[in-house]
């Protein structure tokens, strides 16, 4: 029989998944074990780490895809600043389900650590980016801050997790951008 390791580093992640559920439903002392362990592994969320890739990303942005996205389509016409929403909203969408996973297992600290990591890279691309992308990007990073709180706001929040919101915003980003908290 081949070594279990080997087997399990050629699992597909769909199969991994597959597996570990069976194994969870079939042994509760295990289902346990794996809840303490993931736990453990989404607890790690930096905001700065995450307000660091956000940043890099649309720094990364270049507006030669917004004139590629731009013009006569089957559906309409698509202007420069749908073209750059869309290009936002599609880097965001993985981070956005992110924070919707933590929200959906109850781990309220660590969508508070999402939200803040977000909202500090929106804050560092429109405060400190030379890109040419943020000129067509005016007024998305406060659309898209606004957004991201919406989503936020869509969890289980108690009173400490939007006072600790409340404070970040005024004490990391200056009072920057959201106001209907």
């Amino acid at each position: 029989m081949q070594d279990p390791q080997e087997i399990v580093n050629h699992l597909l992640p769909t199969d991994a998944l597959s597996i570990l559920k069976t194994l969870a439903a079939n042994d509760k002392e295990l289902a346990a074990r794996i809840a303490e362990v993931t736990a453990d592994h989404l607890s790690e969320v930096d905001p700065d780490e995450i307000a660091t890739d956000l940043y890099d990303q649309l720094d990364a942005l270049k507006v030669k895809e917004v004139w590629d996205r731009v013009g006569q389509t089957r559906h309409g016409y698509v202007e420069p600043d749908e073209a750059v929403s869309q290009m936002i909203k599609e880097m965001l969408k993985p981070f956005l389900e992110e924070l919707d996973r933590y929200q959906q297992v109850g781990m309220n600290t660590e969508a508070n650590r999402m939200c803040m990591g977000l909202l500090l890279g929106l804050y560092r691309f429109e405060h400190e980016s030379s890109s040419e992308f943020k000129n067509w990007a005016t007024d998305a990073p406060i659309a898209f801050a606004e957004e991201i709180v919406d989503a936020w706001k869509a969890g289980s929040l108690g009173r400490a997790d939007t006072a600790a919101l409340k404070a970040f915003i005024k004490d990391k980003l200056g009072g920057w951008g959201v106001r209907q908290l």
